[in-house]
């Protein structure tokens, strides 16, 4: 699901409140552009997947490509 104009917004003051800064780490360009939310299953201790699953916004750097992951119910981009 591609992040709206108003999940960006949601996910800036949520980096800017906690110290994020939209800088790679493998290239130092500031700037990160918003991809979209994806999930991940989750495992358990034997390497089954679990019923729940990870909600996460991905942003990528202007530059490289380097993607990182936030978890997106803590930046508030989905209820529940």
């Amino acid at each position: 699901m591609p992040l709206s104009d108003e999940q960006m917004e949601k996910a800036k003051r949520y980096f800017s409140l906690n110290g994020v800064v939209p800088d790679c780490p493998y290239c130092s360009t500031h700037g990160w552009d918003g991809g979209e939310i994806i999930s991940a299953t989750v495992l358990d201790e034997q390497g089954n997947a679990r019923p729940e699953s990870v909600a996460m916004a991905q942003f990528s750097c202007r530059n490289c490509g380097h993607i990182s992951l936030f978890d997106a119910r803590r930046l508030g981009l989905l209820s529940g």
